[in-house]
């Protein structure tokens, strides 16, 4: 049964009928006083069930207050609801409306209803047409594969960024560093992304340039 959908007049009465008969108080007399609903007589209860296109009316609860039986308590089970106005003159009649839900639960819309209710309810008749396909429940289904691909990190304080997780050498200094990290950490030079592999070549004719890894002053002199 789809979710959406509501029990049928048949399927309202069979779930009608066993809340009574798991109450102690099953039917002993069965009717079709009109279309869209069955009564219910037992020893102790004048019971109507009433299926409509839209939520009971107040009129069908005045129509349950003229037909019934003296001295019995009077119920209504419909699996549309009931209006606003048809709670209000239940209330001030001491009429006990239940609203059946899909599965065949009996859920109490009026003071009488709550306290006539047993104690325990009767086992829902229709749960079981809710599972409509067990090869599609979850653990059934494929799982995603788990890739073995290495994370990136997170990144830090330093400037280093979250990427590809390999390594570089300061073009300036030599000092290695994460190869998407912005600045050198040993001598701040600023790290390019056009670069960071660069091997630095000295112009034609002039001597290269030179950093002290300790200091970082340029002021050093080649020995041959």
């Amino acid at each position: 049964m789809a979710s959406n959908e509501r029990l049928t007049l048949d399927q309202a009465y069979q779930a009608a009928y066993l809340w009574l008969d798991h109450a102690g108080d099953p039917p002993l007399d069965i009717s079709e006083p009109s279309h869209g609903s069955v009564e219910l007589v037992t020893e102790k209860l004048f019971v109507r069930v009433r299926s409509s296109d839209g939520p009971v009316e107040q009129s069908s609860v005045l129509a349950l207050l003229r037909a019934a039986e003296a001295g019995k308590k009077l119920l209504i089970f419909s699996p549309s609801g009931f209006s606003p106005g048809a709670i209000s003159i239940a209330e001030t009649q001491g009429i006990g409306l239940f609203t059946l839900d899909r599965f065949g639960r009996a859920i109490p819309e009026t003071t009488h209803a709550r306290s006539i209710a047993p104690d325990t309810e009767p086992d829902p008749p229709f749960i079981s047409t809710e599972i409509e396909d067990p090869s599609d429940a979850f653990w059934n289904r494929p799982q995603p594969t788990i890739s073995a691909a290495p994370v990136a990190t997170t990144p830090e304080d330093d400037g280093i960024g979250a990427g590809t997780i390999d390594w570089a050498d300061c073009p300036s200094c030599g000092t290695t560093h994460h190869r998407n990290a912005k600045f050198c950490r040993e001598c701040g030079r600023s790290l390019h992304t056009d670069a960071m592999h660069a091997t630095p070549v000295a112009p034609a004719g002039l001597a290269p340039k030179l950093r002290c890894k300790t200091c970082g002053s340029h002021d050093i002199e080649l020995l041959e």
